[in-house]
C-alpha cells in the first residue's frame, strides 16, 4: 500500500496520494545518461496526482486547503494549475467557505488561488451560497471575488450581478454590474417582497443594510404583481426595519391607484405602508387630473390617505380650479379633499375666488365647500358646483 507523502513547495504543503511525482514531458523521475545530457539547461515542471494542497501564512495558520485530481507546477513552483478542486477557505484558522470548481490555479506562491467553471462557494457562518464561473481568493487582503454569471443566495437576500466581492471580516459584500437583488420572505405568494436593481450595491449582512451610491430602483411585489415602484439617484434599504430611503430626483409610482409622487428624498416604511416626504413634493393623480404640491407630507398606502402641509397648492385641470391651504388631507377611496387653515379656492367657470378656514372638496361630485368665510361680519358656508 502506498502511503501519502507530504512535500513543501514554495512554502506550501502538498500531500501526494497514489502515483507520486512526474516531470512534465519527461516521465518518471530517473537520472539521464551523461551522454544524453542536453547542451542547454531545460526547465521542467512537476505533475502531482490525487493531491491535497495547503497554504499556511508566515505563522503557520492555514489560508486555504484544496484537494485535486491533478496539480501541475511551473518550473519555479510559484504557479500551479489543478483539476476538480474541492477545498476550504480559511480565516484566522477557521473554515469560512467550502468551494468546488472544474479547474483552479495557484498564483503568487500560494497567496492567491483562482477557480474556474461551475463554482459553488458555501459560506459556513454567513449561510451564503455563491455560484459563478470564476473565483479569486486573496486571503491576505480578505477578499473573495466571484465573476461571470454570478448568483447568490442568503437568508436575507438572493442576487445576481456581474461580480461579487466578499469581505468576510467586515460582514460585507459588494455587488457590481447589472445587480438584481430580491429580499427573502417566508412565502412569496402571500408576503410582499422587494426587488432592487442598481449598478452597484454594498450589503452588510450583519447590520442587514444595503447601500447604493448610484441610481437605485425598488419594486414591491405581492406574489407576481408589482404594486409600487420607487427610483432615486442613490438609496439605502434596512432589511431588519423594512425601511427604504432614497435621495435625489426620487419618483414613486403606486400602480393600483394610480398615483405618482416626486421629491428629493423619500422614506418608505415598507411593512407599515407609510411614506414620509420631508422635502418639497409633487403628487399627481392622472385619472382625477389633480396635481398637489407642498413642502412636506406623508402617504398611508394601506388606507390610501395622503396628508401634505406648508404652502399647499392643488390644481385640477377639469374642471379648472386651484386650491391653496396650510394643510390638505386627501382620502383617495372616497375622493375627498379636506383643506385646513387659510383656505383659498379659485375656479374659472363660473369665476370665483373664495377664502375661509376650512374647505371640503368631493372630486366624484365635482363640489367644493368653503367654511369660515366672512360676509357682512358673519360666518358663511359656500358650496361651489363647477359647470
Amino acid at each position: 500500500m502506498v502511503k501519502p507523502r507530504q512535500i513543501a513547495i514554495g512554502g506550501m504543503v502538498v500531500t501526494v496520494i497514489g502515483l507520486g511525482a512526474y516531470w512534465l514531458g519527461i516521465g518518471p523521475l530517473a537520472p539521464s545518461p551523461p551522454s544524453e545530457a542536453p547542451t542547454e539547461d531545460v526547465e521542467t515542471g512537476l505533475t502531482l496526482r490525487n493531491v491535497t494542497l495547503e497554504q499556511p501564512d508566515e505563522n503557520g495558520v492555514l489560508l486555504w486547503r484544496v484537494k485535486a485530481e491533478e496539480a501541475n507546477y511551473s518550473p519555479d513552483r510559484s504557479i500551479a494549475t489543478f483539476t476538480r478542486p474541492d477545498g476550504e477557505l480559511f480565516q484566522d484558522g477557521e473554515v469560512i467557505y467550502n468551494v468546488t470548481a472544474d479547474t483552479g490555479e495557484m498564483r503568487d506562491n500560494g497567496n492567491t488561488i483562482v477557480l474556474r467553471g461551475n463554482i459553488v462557494a458555501k459560506g459556513i457562518k454567513n449561510g451564503a451560497i455563491l455560484r459563478g464561473n470564476e473565483m479569486e481568493w486573496r486571503p491576505q487582503a480578505d477578499v473573495l471575488v466571484i465573476r461571470q454569471d454570478v448568483t447568490g443566495s442568503h437568508p436575507q437576500l438572493r442576487a445576481t450581478a456581474d461580480e461579487f466581492r466578499v469581505f468576510n471580516r467586515q460582514n460585507r459584500m459588494e455587488l457590481q454590474g447589472n445587480v438584481v437583488a430580491n429580499t427573502v420572505v417566508e412565502d412569496p405568494k402571500t408576503d410582499p417582497w422587494l426587488k432592487l436593481q442598481a449598478q452597484e450595491l454594498a450589503w452588510d449582512w450583519d447590520q442587514e443594510r444595503i447601500d447604493s451610491p448610484q441610481p437605485l430602483r425598488i419594486e414591491q411585489f405581492k406574489d407576481t404583481t408589482i404594486t409600487e415602484v420607487v427610483q432615486g439617484q442613490r438609496g439605502q434599504v434596512n432589511l431588519g426595519d423594512n425601511l427604504a430611503t432614497l435621495q435625489g430626483s426620487v419618483t414613486m409610482q403606486i400602480l393600483d391607484i394610480p398615483l405618482t409622487a416626486n421629491s428629493e428624498e423619500l422614506e418608505w416604511r415598507v411593512a407599515e405602508g407609510q411614506i414620509n416626504l420631508n422635502q418639497p413634493l409633487t403628487v399627481t393623480h392622472p385619472t382625477q387630473n389633480l396635481v398637489v404640491t407642498a413642502r412636506q407630507g406623508t402617504m398611508n398606502l394601506a388606507d390610501e390617505v395622503i396628508t401634505v402641509s406648508q404652502d399647499v397648492v392643488a390644481v385640477r385641470q377639469q374642471p379648472q380650479s386651484r386650491l391653496t391651504t396650510d394643510r390638505l388631507t386627501w382620502t383617495i377611496p372616497s375622493q375627498t379633499l379636506l383643506a385646513e387653515g387659510r383656505v383659498n379656492y379659485q375656479q374659472t367657470n363660473p369665476a370665483l375666488n373664495l377664502s375661509g378656514s376650512q374647505g371640503i372638496g368631493r372630486l366624484r361630485e365635482g363640489t367644493f365647500v368653503v367654511e369660515g368665510g366672512q360676509d357682512n361680519g358673519g360666518q358663511v358656508v359656500t358650496e361651489i358646483v363647477p359647470n
